[in-house]
């Protein structure tokens, strides 16, 4: 017989999976892969999994996934063409946001008294990363599709040549969806005489650096890959990869890692995470992701995802909407509707813009309808400017 507390619990527990079930079927607005089967992992939900220590040492604690970690991690290196694996680290992390910040610190370590420089479309948790690391921010000025502006960039580059300089950049970034051009950005580190030694760059691909990689003729630069040079580099796992719980990768050059490395006798491991303990759980569901799917799998998402993104554009741009779709992108960003069509399809906004990504989980049929909601809106909006 259940108690009334427990009937009170399992009533709240139904009406949120029937609110979740019925919101992800209009769910527009994030970067987030819905289109995931959790049954294959489910089996572990009785085990506490937990990756303690350093993803290469592991620890003692015997229900831990570190070997599948370091699987999740080589395969991760040779999708952003690390030369030699033995030359880098990597780990699972609670988010890209994660990543990112301990990038950050491990740059900050490396260099004397640096100056983090990222771009006014960077991602909040790069300028939160340096506010929380003590680090003098600057931001540097995008164009209009939303990329890093060379110019302004060689401008602060000049400014403080004298200084070490932590260089964030984007591999898609959150509004726009746009591409800032690594091998341009360390051009401009080069001709100012910022040498490697003085300088960090991290690459911030949390939804994009899992599909550009995928990609066909693709403009050479804007590639995540490690053969620019850069020094670090971090995705998220529920983006494009698909997981049922927030979580990321990090891979950044070993030599920053051994530079704060620290035993821990009671682990019989290294402490090299931001986390002590991290999440075994989100290591199984990447892993799982990546064995399933594959090259081609990520591959053939990545073609249907951009032409249903072009198809989504092109849609809206032929009843008049102005639309901004940069190449090889999945957020098609539009003027921002009403409140009603924001909630509806969960769409996230930035002053009177709006965007909606076509994730693995955006079919034709959602894009059409949403189309038909938003345009039947612009209509009798365009109708009203009219006979105003």
């Amino acid at each position: 017989m259940l108690s009334n507390k427990q009937k009170d619990v399992d009533a709240t527990l139904n009406k949120l999976d029937k609110k979740f079930s019925d919101r992800r079927e209009k769910h527009l607005g994030y970067p987030y892969n819905l289109d995931f089967d959790p049954t294959p992992i489910s089996q572990f939900h009785k085990f506490l999994i937990n990756n303690l220590g350093d993803p290469y040492v592991g620890s003692h604690y015997a229900t831990e996934v570190c070997d599948l970690e370091r699987e999740v991690v080589d395969w991760t290196m040779r999708v952003w063409e690390c030369a030699d694996p033995e030359e880098y680290w990597g780990t699972v992390g609670a988010s890209g946001t994660e990543g990112n910040l301990w990038a950050i610190y491990l740059a900050r370590e490396t260099l004397n008294n640096p100056i983090l420089i990222h771009s006014s479309e960077a991602h909040y948790s790069l300028p939160k990363a340096a506010k929380i690391l003590r680090i003098e921010a600057l931001r540097c000025g995008a164009d209009h599709s939303g990329s890093i502006s060379p110019d302004a960039l060689s401008e602060v580059v000049h400014a403080n040549r004298h200084r070490a300089i932590i260089l964030a950049l984007t591999c898609g970034t959150t509004m726009k969806g746009a591409h800032d051009d690594i091998a341009s950005c360390i051009r401009i580190l080069d001709q100012v005489g910022i040498d490697p030694n003085r300088r960090f760059v991290h690459v911030d691909g949390a939804l994009n650096a899992m599909v550009l990689p995928f990609v066909d003729g693709l403009q050479s630069g804007i590639r995540p890959s490690f053969r620019h040079g850069v020094d670090s580099m971090s995705t998220s796992g529920h983006k494009m990869i698909g997981t049922p719980m927030p979580c990321g990768i990090l891979v950044v050059r070993r030599d920053h890692v051994r530079r704060v490395s620290s035993a821990v006798s009671y682990l019989r491991s290294d402490d090299t995470t931001l986390m002590g303990s991290r999440n075994g759980h989100a290591v199984l569901a990447i892993w799982n992701r990546l064995m399933r799917l594959g090259i081609a799998g990520f591959r053939n998402n990545a073609r249907a995802c951009i032409e249903r993104a072009e198809g989504f554009a092109a849609a809206l741009r032929s009843v008049g909407v102005p639309v901004l779709l940069n190449p090889w992108s999945l957020t098609v960003v539009f003027p921002k509707p009403s409140e009603r069509l924001v909630n509806e399809y969960q769409l996230a906004c930035n002053g009177d813009s709006a965007h909606a990504i076509v994730m693995p989980n955006v079919k034709a049929d959602l894009i059409e309808r949403f189309v038909d909601d938003y345009t039947a809106e612009w209509r009798c909006n365009s109708q009203k400017r009219v006979f105003s």
